[in-house]
């Protein structure tokens, strides 16, 4: 799968599946600080802002067979261990549609930690994804 070109706004479907107006990356930053807060986990800014970096820049990766509302999954990610941030989403037209969001628990798995989709069978919180 080819790498998304450059976006230049992201979407939040919040964990009971409302979603966000579409927010530039400094809107998003703001807003996900909040979560990481709200989490428990304001040590992990630095990670967050790179994840970001790389979603809005096209780096997305695949995320193996996973899909969600029925689109591929991409995932960007940050750190390693308990300092990680990694990016669920998928692209919808120009924008980017985050989903979750989780660390790495191996070079490939990841614990969605941080929020998910609540009743989901692989992104809801507490869920292990291998890729």
């Amino acid at each position: 799968m080819a790498s998304l070109a450059a976006v230049s706004e992201m979407v939040v479907i919040k964990t009971d599946g409302t979603q966000t107006t579409p927010m530039r990356q400094p809107q998003a930053e703001s807003y996900l600080v909040n979560v990481l807060n709200e989490a428990g986990m304001p040590n992990r800014l630095a990670n967050l802002k790179q994840s970001l970096n790389q979603a809005f820049d096209g780096q997305g990766k695949p995320t193996g067979s996973y899909q969600f509302r029925g689109k591929p999954v991409l995932h960007a990610s940050s750190g390693n261990g308990q300092q990680s941030v990694t990016l669920f989403f998928y692209a919808d037209g120009s924008k980017l549609m985050l989903f979750a969001m989780g660390e790495h628990v191996s070079s490939s798995q990841y614990r969605i930690s941080i929020y998910g989709q609540q009743g989901d069978p692989n992104f809801a919180k507490g869920k292990v994804i291998s890729i």
